[in-house]
């Protein structure tokens, strides 16, 4: 296999979701499968609506994912500068040289006029796009609307008598007739450059061999192929994925329930999670796995990705976090549940332990910190449904099991066998009320290992809050 150079362009104008991540995250596992490189690079000629805290975001999003690049911001590369808006004298080049060869023109269609043209297109049945008005302007004319004050956009000339073809990776064979495509715009009237033109561009300037995106743009690549064309600029391979959607079957955003990486983090989500879920949709992987990114990389395969769209399926996602949890040490747990328990740990519990003993029963800090309250902070009564199991199941059976634990302490099994004997109470009608007694939850770890945590006086203290309830 040729090593890929593949590449991400978030645009920065909001936070990162899980749509954009997905694409991120596979054009990583391309460059890691083929030993390749990984070039990142922020897409920021929307001056308007492009913020920098957004760029910060996200080269943030991705080193907490561990998407490293090796080209792009924080890390620099033979291609300075990889934000957009720096590169401007780069893209003025180029459009001399289109210029000198009248394959671009200058237009003055308003958007207004545009709306009209399109409405009435749609109107007769025929698909909407620029009528090429301008396309033919003699010299007067353009002098004309300058000496007006109006400032053009500059329009690429499609060869119209051309059939462009390429080979998706995905989907095959792609044919596209220059006589369907409009004339596209590649600089605006305040004289940045539209999406199509710079992407195009830089992606050819910075050596990127494969470009792997959403099927959305598909129809944007033939333009793109014709543009490269035109200026002997080398072009990559393609690969188009269907489109990650939410449950209302349009693309996954903020509207449709997606999450922002930044929320994913601030949840407690594992990065490990997230990427063995994100590497799932849409590209098959025959089983359930947990695999580090070489790992997915190396089973990664692009002939697994899938032509149909994939909804965004939460459990799925907490799926995966489970596994994480259930897998990592113990250590690697403390750290990540420290900063939200100490402060309210008693200092005689001793952490790890209590990290153990709930691992099975968490998906996240808020899960950990649930627990410490219900066991340490939070009286009895404060839970309906633990308070009414309480007062259902009667103070004499607490003040026996009271006397009972202190009796047998160390003996869990014993304990619970002659609280039952001495109670009457069996099977649920004794487990459920020690359990809520003890430990403030209907359901939850062991009670054996609880207690030990706990000790003797703690526990003997809740049975004796629990029959006064």
């Amino acid at each position: 296999m040729s090593k890929y150079k593949s590449r991400f362009c978030p645009s920065p104008t909001g936070f990162l979701h899980l749509g954009n991540l997905r694409t991120a995250l596979l054009n990583v596992l391309l460059a890691l499968q083929s030993k390749g490189t990984f070039l990142l690079r922020i897409e920021d000629t929307d001056l308007e609506r492009s913020e920098k805290r957004y760029a910060e975001a996200v080269c943030d999003d991705l080193e907490w994912m561990e998407l490293n690049w090796q080209e792009g911001p924080r890390v620099g590369g033979s291609q300075v500068p990889y934000f957009q808006s720096e590169r401007n004298n780069i893209y003025e080049s180029f459009y001399e040289k289109l210029l000198t060869e009248d394959l671009i023109y200058p237009c003055f269609m308003s958007e207004e006029e545009l709306k009209v043209i399109r409405r009435n297109q749609m109107a007769a049945g025929q698909p909407p796009r620029y009528n090429g008005a301008w396309a033919n302007a003699s010299k007067e004319e353009v002098d004309k609307e300058i000496a007006k004050g109006s400032k053009p956009v500059y329009r690429f000339r499609i060869p119209k008598d051309k059939v462009i073809t390429f080979t998706d990776l995905v989907k095959g064979e792609q044919r596209f007739s220059g006589s369907d495509l409009d004339d596209f715009i590649i600089k605006k009237q305040d004289s940045s450059p539209t999406f199509m033109f710079a992407n195009a561009i830089d992606d050819s300037l910075m050596g990127i061999n494969v470009v792997l995106r959403g099927d959305d743009h598909l129809s944007n690549t033939p333009r793109q192929i014709a543009l490269l064309q035109a200026l002997d600029l080398a072009i990559p391979e393609f690969i188009h994925v269907a489109l990650f959607t939410g449950d209302d079957g349009s693309p996954l955003s903020k509207r449709n329930g997606s999450l922002s990486v930044q929320e994913l983090r601030e949840a407690g989500y594992f990065p490990k999670a997230v990427a063995n879920y994100l590497s799932r949709v849409g590209h098959t992987i025959g089983d359930n796995e947990l695999r580090s990114l070489e790992e997915l990389s190396a089973v990664f395969n692009i002939d697994n990705i899938s032509n149909s769209p994939s909804k965004f399926d939460i459990d799925q996602l907490r799926f995966w976090q489970k596994k994480v949890v259930e897998s990592e040490s113990t250590s690697n747990l403390l750290d990540w549940l420290k900063p939200y328990l100490e402060n309210d740990m008693p200092e005689d519990v001793d952490l790890g332990q209590f990290v153990e003993l709930i691992r099975e029963n968490i998906l996240f800090p808020k899960d950990a910190i649930e627990f410490l309250e219900s066991l340490f902070i939070h009286p009895l009564a404060s839970d309906e449904k633990v308070s009414f199991i309480i007062k259902e199941t009667g103070s004499d059976f607490f003040n026996i099991a009271k006397i009972l634990v202190k009796e047998n302490w160390g003996d869990w099994p014993q304990t619970m066998k002659e609280i039952g004997s001495k109670s009457g109470n069996k099977g649920k009608d004794l487990f459920m009320p020690i359990r809520a007694a003890i430990t403030g939850h209907l359901s939850g770890p062991e009670l054996d290992q609880v207690t030990e945590l706990l000790g003797l006086e703690r526990v003997v203290n809740r049975l004796e809050e629990a029959s006064k309830i």
